[in-house]
């Protein structure tokens, strides 16, 4: 049986649930496997559900004439939906895609919503993950408009190390908005200049 462990670790950092609030979502809590390059979520299709990584890596991209633009990586034990279909309950023009084997925990957003109705502490867990999302899209904004390619590099290395081991080089680059090529002599000159 599952303890989800890190999933309440998570939501500890918003509220502490007594048993009776965290025993409601269990039953509630699906358990779905991707392979790598599976899709979690398709352009066009209605994102019905929210995810929490437990194991892997996904990206939220867009396909812009044919060209893919990773949007997010999702860290390792965060949430991941693609949020304006999810709310707004329309098509989504993101794509979600695994990008590693992944292990994720899903809660469809009908039985999130029952559970909201019941349980004032729910309420406030969802609010918080949907503000912190809200949040990274317009960190990450305001990081195109104010930062160079390498600060964004430096500040995802320092966030998120461990991505670098998991996550393709391209990828990394499309998420920064550089090239491969461009990637490739900006780690260059990092790893040049520390030594």
């Amino acid at each position: 049986m599952e303890t989800y462990t890190e999933v309440r670790k998570f939501v500890s950092r918003f509220v502490i649930l007594n048993e009776e609030e965290w025993n409601a979502v269990l039953p509630l809590i699906k358990t779905r496997y991707l392979k790598k390059n599976d899709y979690f979520v398709r352009e066009g299709e209605v994102a019905k559900y929210i995810s929490f990584t437990e194991e892997g890596y996904l990206r939220v991209l867009y396909n812009h004439d044919g060209t893919e633009i990773t949007r997010d990586i999702s860290p390792l034990h965060s949430f991941v939906t693609a949020l304006p279909s999810f709310i707004s309950h329309k098509p989504s023009f993101e794509i979600i895609q695994a990008i590693t084997d992944c292990k994720l925990f899903i809660i469809y957003r009908d039985d999130l919503e029952n559970l909201y109705n019941h349980y004032i502490n729910w309420q406030k867990v969802g609010r918080r993950i949907m503000e912190e999302m809200f949040v990274e899209t317009q960190n990450r904004i305001y990081s195109f408009i104010t930062q160079s390619a390498e600060m964004r590099y430096k500040e995802m290395m320092n966030k998120f190390p461990d991505i670098f081991l998991h996550v393709p080089l391209q990828y990394i680059a499309s998420y920064l908005g550089i090239t491969s090529q461009s990637l490739s002599r900006l780690r260059k000159s990092i790893q040049f200049s520390e030594e």
